[in-house]
C-alpha cells in the first residue's frame, strides 16, 4: 500500500459486491460498520460514530507496517459529503488489495474488525433476504428510482433516467401531436383507456426508462416494484426487461411521494414475498442431524467447510465467536474476545468459506435457529 492516504469512493452496496469482498487477499483486512440515519438531525452523529470505530481499528492495526497509511485512508472518509446521503448503514473495507465503502440499505451492527479477511456476515442478509428493494415511481411528468431496506427508502440518481414523456421522446411526441392538430383531430394530453396514441407515447417513454434501469441495475437481484396509476402498469410491464420486476405493484399517484411514503407502502409487499428463505435449511437441519448429515459443533463445521462438504451454514444473528480459523486444515482456536488482528469472528469466517466453495450461508434470527449453538451446518455428504 502507498504510504499516503488513498481515496475511497462511496457507493451503494449491491449483492454482486460480496464476491469481491470474499476474493480479497492480503492482510490486514479492516472492516468497519456504522449504523446511520436517513434523517436530520440524527444523521449528524454518523461521522462521530465512525470516528470512534476508526480509533478502534487503529488500535488493532498498531503492529502492522501499513498502519499509518491505512488509518489515514479511513480518517479521510470522516469529512466526505457522503454522510449527507446516508441510508441505514455504512460499511468500509480496506486491505492492501482493496479499498471500498458502501452505503447499506439495511441496519448493521456498530463494529470494527481487523483480521486476515473481511467481515461480511452483516451483509449476507442483503444477498438472500428482502433487505433491499427498488421502487420506480413514474408519472407523465416524473420518473424516480428509490432504493430501500427494512428501515426506509431514499431516491437514487440513475444516469440517463428521463424525467417526463417529453424528456424521453422530445420532438417525436411534439411532431405527432402537431400532425394530429393539423389534421383536425384532438391531441390527447391525459392518459386513459382508449387513447392509443398516448399509449404509444407511454410505451416509448417506458422503454427509455427501462434502458436506463437496465444499465443501472445490471447484475442486481433485488425486487423492483412499480408505483404508478393502474393504466400505466401493463404498459410498463410490456416495456420492462429487468428480470426481477415484482408482480405486486403500488397503485396510485406517487409523483410527489417521499421516501417514507414509498417505504410504508412497499415494505409489507417486499418482506412478505421473500421472507424466511432460510427456513427450508432449518427444516433440513432438523431432519439431517440425527443421521450425522448436520452438526452444530463449530469445530466439526469448520473441518467440513474446509473439506467442501457443507451445503449450507446457518449463523445466529447478533452473535460472535472470536478465534482463529486455519483455512488449510479447518482447525479452530477460540478466544474470549478479539485480542489482535489475528483474531476474527469464526461465524463470519465459516460463512465466507462456505460461500467460496459453492455452498450457502444465512444469518438467522436467534429465535429461528434450529439449535442453541450460534452455528449450524447441513452437509452435502
Amino acid at each position: 500500500m502507498a504510504s499516503r492516504a488513498q481515496k475511497i469512493d462511496v457507493q451503494t452496496f449491491r449483492s454482486e459486491d460480496l464476491k469481491a469482498l470474499l476474493q480479497a487477499s492480503g492482510a490486514p483486512c479492516v472492516s468497519i460498520y456504522v449504523p446511520t440515519s436517513r434523517r436530520f438531525p440524527e444523521k449528524r452523529q454518523d461521522p462521530v460514530r465512525y470516528r470512534k470505530l476508526v480509533d478502534q481499528a487503529a488500535a488493532l492495526l498498531k503492529n502492522a507496517p501499513e498502519a499509518e497509511a491505512m488509518v489515514a485512508t479511513l480518517r479521510a472518509l470522516e469529512q466526505e459529503p457522503h454522510w449527507e446521503r446516508s441510508l441505514d448503514g455504512f460499511a468500509v473495507f480496506l486491505s492492501p488489495s482493496l479499498a471500498v465503502a458502501y452505503r447499506v440499505p439495511a441496519s448493521v451492527p456498530e463494529m470494527a474488525v481487523v483480521a486476515d479477511s473481511f467481515h461480511v456476515k452483516p451483509l449476507l442478509r442483503l444477498k438472500y433476504e428482502a433487505a433491499r428493494y427498488f421502487v420506480l415511481a413514474v408519472s407523465q411528468k416524473s420518473a424516480r428510482l428509490f432504493e430501500g431496506g427494512p428501515l426506509g427508502a431514499s431516491a437514487v440518481d440513475v444516469p440517463g433516467l428521463p424525467q417526463s414523456v417529453n424528456d424521453a421522446l422530445g420532438d417525436v411526441v411534439n411532431e405527432r401531436r402537431s400532425k394530429t392538430v393539423h389534421a383536425g383531430g384532438v391531441a390527447h394530453h391525459g392518459y386513459g383507456p382508449g387513447k392509443e396514441e398516448t399509449k404509444e407515447d407511454l410505451l416509448g417513454y417506458f422503454r427509455v426508462i427501462d434502458k436506463a434501469l437496465r444499465e443501472y441495475l445490471h447484475g442486481e437481484t433485488a425486487s423492483l416494484l412499480l408505483a404508478s396509476v393502474r393504466y400505466y402498469q401493463p404498459i410498463y410491464r410490456e416495456a420492462n426487461t429487468y428480470p426481477h420486476l415484482a408482480d405486486a405493484m403500488l397503485e396510485g399517484s406517487y409523483e410527489h411521494a417521499s421516501g417514507d411514503k414509498i417505504h410504508t407502502d412497499a415494505w409489507p409487499m417486499v418482506s412478505a414475498a421473500t421472507a424466511h428463505r432460510f427456513q427450508p435449511w432449518v427444516e433440513r437441519y432438523k431432519t439431517s442431524a440425527p443421521s450425522g448429515l448436520a452438526t452444530d459443533r463449530i469445530e466439526s463445521v469448520a473441518e467440513a467447510v474446509i473439506q467442501g462438504r457443507v451445503s449450507c451454514v446457518l449463523a445466529a444473528e447478533g452473535e460472535t465467536v472470536w478465534g482463529i480459523l486455519d483455512r488449510s486444515t479447518g482447525s479452530v482456536e477460540r478466544r474470549e474476545r478479539q485480542l489482535d488482528a489475528e483474531d476474527d469472528d469464526l461465524l463470519d469466517d465459516l460463512c465466507e468459506e462456505a460461500l467460496k466453495r459453492g455452498g450457502e450461508a444465512f444469518v438467522v434470527p436467534r429465535a429461528s435457529m434450529p439449535t442453541a449453538s450460534p452455528i449450524a451446518a447441513v452437509f452435502r455428504f
